[in-house]
């Protein structure tokens, strides 16, 4: 559904001006002219967004936020002025303004905050639609990737989906290896068979292989059943080993026999049972430097890297951290029962300003603390972890309380440069302005 945008300006050349550039962007726009009917049209038309001029016949704009927010907490406003001054724009964003457009009216610029705008309401709509989806299929494949490093991925896990073969994972810890495992299970022709995982890391070896082959009565002490494997239980389906460089290498040899042979000889038993399951592996270090060191057998490596897939790490695929924030937070909001909240850009920014060292892991566990910290319609910088808010190496403040909105836009844009290298294009893209016009700023 296409979001509505009430556009409140006494000039009618500027007011169509602003029209034309939210219906570019994507808005259905409603226009009035004074304070009177922008009310009128707040009540009546309920717009999902406001744009309002602050100084308006019959009005002030200030009065008009206050009066939208009343009627919609959550309904967002800009303001477009030609008289601001550091107290009215910290006024303005203390009653909720989500930008602030300077007159004379910039074309890129008021087109940037509208994009940022519609992005937000695109945000909350894919919100809605993911936990839809979720609560109707957990098992759906819900992947979407802006990253070329994770479209390549992507792409080769699709094409090796309807293939047999074994598929080896590689990745540092948490990056997602077993969201990719259980997206290949969900496009290949074993769908609706099963999907078991084994965390090779977090067992002793030797329950590692019972785990893994069964046993039969007596094989041990306390064996007083037969017990069938993993291999056995997924056979229809497939069954992802995590961190399979973590295994023994008498693992190993019985694992390489499967392999080959297809078939499973449980701890104890004497007769092989035939078995038709597709194994994914996943590995959190270079399998080449263990075979080199001689903790993996070679024979082996060769064997399941068949179709080796890198899955690259969180900070390497920076694009995908806002769609996959939003993927994450509908999943979690359905298994808690709650109500899925969208992001404010404020949360967003801490979100893609942060190294992420504990990869998509540590990111889901931020987003569940989030889900149940925030008490507003959005989650809110405040709802996130401390250590994301509260980084000692963030700079302080550089301006004082008399700055004007040009001192701050300029320290603004330095910073983003000079985290961008001097990159004008890469610090542009960041702005949400044209390059064209961050050359004419710094000019």
């Amino acid at each position: 559904m296409t979001p509505t945008l009430l556009i409140v300006e006494d000039d009618s050349a500027l007011a169509r001006l602003a029209a034309r550039v939210a219906e570019e962007t994507g808005f259905d726009v409603v226009v009035r002219h004074d304070g009177a009917a922008a009310r009128s049209a707040l009540e009546v038309d309920a717009p999902d967004a406001l744009l309002t001029d602050l100084c308006l016949p019959g009005c002030d704009g200030l009065d008009l936020l206050k009066a939208s927010k009343a009627l919609d907490p959550q309904r967002p406003v800009l303001l477009m002025t030609g008289y601001a001054t550091p107290m009215n724009a910290i006024e303005a964003f203390r009653l909720g303004v989500s930008d602030i457009l300077l007159k004379p009216f910039d074309l890129d610029t008021a087109r940037a905050a509208l994009v940022r705008l519609k992005t937000a309401f695109d945000q909350k709509a894919r919100l809605l639609q993911l936990t839809e989806q979720i609560a109707r299929s957990q098992g759906a494949a819900c992947l979407s990737v802006k990253s070329p490093a994770m479209q390549g991925a992507l792409a080769i896990s699709t094409q090796v989906a309807a293939s047999p073969l074994p598929v080896l994972l590689e990745g540092e810890t948490g990056v997602g290896k077993g969201v990719l495992a259980r997206h290949i299970h969900a496009l290949s022709p074993r769908a609706n068979g099963p999907f078991f995982t084994l965390h090779c890391g977090a067992l002793p070896q030797t329950l590692l292989e019972s785990e893994l082959f069964g046993f039969e009565k007596g094989a041990f002490s306390g064996a007083t059943a037969r017990k069938p494997g993993l291999l056995e239980l997924a056979a229809g389906g497939t069954l992802f080993l995590d961190e399979i460089n973590s295994t023994s290498l008498d693992a190993q040899t019985r694992l390489l026999q499967f392999i080959q042979d297809k078939q499973v000889f449980r701890i104890g038993g004497a007769k092989p049972v035939k078995v038709d399951v597709r194994l994914i592996l996943a590995t959190n270090e270079s399998l080449k430097d263990a075979v080199r060191e001689g903790r993996f057998r070679e024979d082996l490596y060769y064997r399941i890297a068949v179709f080796p897939i890198t899955v690259p790490p969180l900070r390497e695929r920076r694009e995908d951290l806002g769609d996959l924030a939003v993927f994450l937070l509908a999943k979690h909001a359905a298994d808690m029962g709650r109500t899925a909240k969208p992001l404010t850009p404020e949360a967003l920014g801490l979100l893609s300003a942060h190294t992420w060292p504990g990869n998509v892991r540590e990111l889901e566990n931020a987003l569940q603390r989030a889900l149940v910290l925030a008490q507003g319609a959005c989650i809110a910088a405040a709802d996130l972890p401390p250590e994301l808010r509260d980084r000692s190496d963030r700079p302080a403040c550089p301006w004082g309380e008399n700055a004007t909105l040009a001192e701050v836009e300029a320290t603004w844009i330095g910073r983003v440069l000079a985290r961008c290298d001097g990159n004008r294009t890469q610090a542009a893209k960041i702005l949400g302005i044209d390059p064209s016009t961050l050359w004419r700023k710094l000019k």
